[in-house]
């Protein structure tokens, strides 16, 4: 069992450490494993007891002040030479004395973080080869400290500091977490286990390591923090006995510091009677083997997954860019062209909302809805107006005053046309200003939108992407100033040409309608009264001639009589009503600029047949400018733009001389291309090396319980890596978040001992 389990360790260490040495770290992280601890807890000795090596730099005060990462290799017992060592600024220099290494160390601090006490985050890497060492990959970072050292370079906000160096190794989900936490200090306080709560709260990818446990005061013990009892970790801890100062001044070397570990442990009356994987560094470096094993079967597939989705990147990266220009006329003159087009075919596929995949690899999503913003501008258009009534600001007095305003001297009773027009005029005229804001509107988010597709499709070519920028600006304002044209007299037509054709309004507006009978004063109308006069004396005629005929002979002249005086009668009450008709007239005509203290000349239902037909007839106009004005817009500016933009540009920019000038790549594109290439090779030579073994992830692994298995599959799930950086960033992205809920509730004691 356990040689099978370091068969398949060393299996997916190799291809781990295959991927570090073609550079894939650069780009991805991979999986490894972080010391944290504060300043002197002991993490440089665990280090030295897992590796069986003296090699790190010792001394009072902070002694690792760049973070170290160990790339531990086991070798076979029969090789000849047992161990030694490589840095990576050297990788052709074999270190075989370690005393040499610890210089190096020393050497290669003192170089980045000066020699009085500095500390920067650049690491220190360094492969060890040994057959005495596991196969591991481990970093030791700069212990927490609180407080600067007197007269050094450290700073007053150290602790910050190194606790945010802390961070941002441990906080990637594919970095196992070694606490480091002496036993004679009190366990909450621990800085070590405050870090990796953060950024792991489940404990499902931190170990505890116990150190000075042999420096406890006499009666007490670590044995509830080995058993887990007080705060949990999914992984538990492990006790550990490391060299103590006068150890290291005696010669005591690690091997025999092993065995008196063991001695301490067995032969002590409360730790010989936990089990044995609880303690020792023998049982530390076995669990760390067997996690990283867990952990990096876990985390290849999705390694996998990341390196796939760089390469498809960076290709696409790559076809935006282009190959290098070429020298011939001719083909820089297909590039040319090559260019211009996709400018053009993307920026009228954005317009229209066409799928192009061109578009995800130049074009933002926000930009790809430019088409949709065009089309809110054209629905916006006068919206205001729109389901309201226009003469909800006049008052029936106001329209009453037109109308009479307008009779001028004619005879009274018939309005004229110029009444309609008066009252509808001021309310076109608001249609003006609203048009030009449309068009404005339009032509700036078409300028916004060919600015952002020159920056990105001409990239590589800036002073192509300025010249063809400044020509589609000019093509632009010249379309506009057409388009403002053609408004402008579209406008003056609709609001200066009364007319309609429109079959609504001719069916209920376009016929005289009748005065409707209204309440009327006393005097009445003149014929009305004379009606009224005429009926009586008829009647009044007929009962007299009735009389007469009988007493013709008798009375004939009386008759005749009677008959002259009605004639008279009738001409002066007529006279009389007349008179009285105008003078009640011009009252009328003096009072009528008086609303306080009159009526409305013409009645209400004529007032209100007035009303209904500006309110329509402005409908009409307006509905015609919303359905126009777009239309006219969107073929004078938008399509002539799209159809004349191609030709102008390729007609204008394609001479030798232009070509020469225009097409010469920047620096920093070439840098940007020869950067990429590069990082295409190192993932591309990752993918081979996990090709090399297809079935590798599959390798049957049974180290844990069933209830910490189906937590680590509920990681994965909510672990979402979200790559930060750009596809030419050098580092790989260290952003990455994990939905986990802090106040989780941590398992039982009874899931100590999770390993089996």
């Amino acid at each position: 069992m356990e040689s099978s389990i370091y068969v398949n360790l060393r299996k997916l260490i190799s291809v781990i450490d295959e991927l570090r040495d073609i550079g894939l770290q650069k780009y991805i992280n991979l999986p490894r494993i972080c010391v944290v601890g504060t300043q002197s807890s002991g993490k440089s000795s665990v280090l030295e007891s897992i590796v069986g090596l003296d090699f790190l730099p010792r001394g009072e005060g902070i002694v690792t002040r760049r973070p170290i990462e160990f790339r531990l290799i086991h070798i076979k017992d029969d090789s000849e030479i047992k161990h030694w060592a490589t840095f990576e600024d050297d990788k052709n220099k074999k270190f075989t004395d370690f005393n040499q290494v610890r210089e190096h160390i020393n050497s290669l601090t003192d170089q980045i973080a000066g020699t009085n006490k500095g500390i920067i985050d650049e690491p220190i890497i360094l492969n060890i080869y040994s057959t005495g060492c596991p196969d591991l990959s481990l970093i030791d970072l700069p212990g927490i400290t609180r407080v600067p050292l007197k007269n050094s370079d450290q700073t007053d906000d150290i602790e910050r500091l190194t606790r945010e160096m802390a961070f941002r190794y441990v906080k990637d989900p594919r970095t196992i977490i070694l606490a480091v936490l002496p036993a004679n200090a009190d366990m909450s306080t621990s800085d070590a286990l405050q870090i990796a709560r953060k950024v792991d709260p489940k404990g499902l990818r931190t170990i505890g390591v116990i150190t000075k446990i042999d420096l406890m005061d006499k009666g007490v013990d670590a044995s509830k923090m080995l058993l887990n009892d007080e705060i949990n970790l999914r992984l538990g801890y492990t006790g550990v006995i490391n060299r103590s100062s006068a150890d290291i001044k005696q010669g005591k070397t690690i091997a025999q510091s092993l065995k008196d570990e063991l001695d301490f442990f067995q032969n002590h009356p409360v730790y010989k009677k936990l089990p044995q994987s609880l303690y020792g560094t023998t049982s530390l470096t076995d669990k760390l083997t067997k996690v990283l094993l867990r952990h990096i079967k876990n985390f290849l597939p999705d390694i996998k997954i990341e390196i796939n989705d760089r390469i498809r990147a960076i290709n696409d990266k790559l076809f935006s860019l282009g190959t290098n220009v070429p020298l011939d006329s001719t083909k820089k003159t297909q590039i040319l062209w090559s260019m211009i087009t996709d400018y053009c075919e993307i920026f009228k596929n954005t317009l229209k909302g066409k799928y192009d995949k061109r578009l995800q690899v130049f074009i933002e999503n926000n930009d790809i809805i430019c088409g949709l913003k065009v089309r809110q501008i054209f629905n916006e258009l006068l919206d205001e107006y729109a389901g309201k009534n226009v003469t909800s600001e006049l008052s029936d007095n106001d329209i009453d005053d037109a109308i009479c305003m307008h009779e001028g001297d004619s005879l009274p009773g018939f309005p004229s046309p110029d009444t309609f027009e008066f009252l509808i005029l001021p309310h076109l005229k608001k249609i003006h200003t609203p048009v030009f804001n449309c068009l404005d509107k339009v032509s700036q988010t078409l300028e916004i939108l060919s600015q952002k597709i020159a920056n990105r499709v001409l990239t590589r070519f800036p002073k192509l992407s300025e010249q063809v920028l400044d020509l589609s600006q000019s093509i632009l304002i010249r379309e506009k100033e057409n388009t403002h044209t053609i408004l402008e007299n579209y406008i003056d037509a609709e609001t200066n040409y009364l007319f309609t054709n429109d079959i609504s309004y001719l069916i209920e507006h376009g016929s005289i309608i009748n005065m409707s009978e209204d309440e009327h004063n006393d005097s009445g109308s003149p014929n009305q009264d004379y009606g009224n006069y005429q009926k009586n004396q008829n009647k009044k005629y007929q009962q007299n001639n009735s009389h007469d005929n009988i007493n013709v002979s008798q009375n004939n002249a009386t008759g005749q009589s009677k008959y002259y005086q009605n004639i008279i009668n009738e001409s002066e009450y007529l006279t009389g009503k007349a008179a009285k008709f105008v003078s009640g007239a011009q009252k009328s005509v003096m009072n009528m600029w008086n609303k306080d203290k009159r009526k409305t000349r013409y009645n209400s239902q004529f007032i209100q047949e007035i009303r209904r037909r500006l309110d329509s007839y402005f409908n009409i106009v307006l509905r015609n400018v919303r359905d126009s004005v777009p239309k006219i817009i969107g073929y004078f500016l938008i399509r002539k733009l799209q159809e004349k933009m191609q030709f102008e540009l390729y007609s204008d920019l394609n001479s030798e001389q232009k070509l020469y000038e225009l097409l010469n790549e920047p620096p920093h594109v070439l840098k940007e291309r020869e950067h990429l290439n590069k990082q295409l090779d190192i993932l591309k030579k990752a993918n081979q090396v996990l090709l090399k073994d297809p079935n590798i992830t599959s390798i049957n692994i049974d180290l844990f319980d069933a209830n910490y298995e189906q937590d680590l599959i509920e990681m994965q799930k909510n672990i979402k890596i979200q790559n930060s950086s750009s596809i030419s960033n050098n580092s790989p992205s260290q952003s990455y978040k994990q939905n986990f809920i802090s106040s989780h509730t941590l398992s039982s004691s009874n899931d100590n001992h999770s390993i089996r």
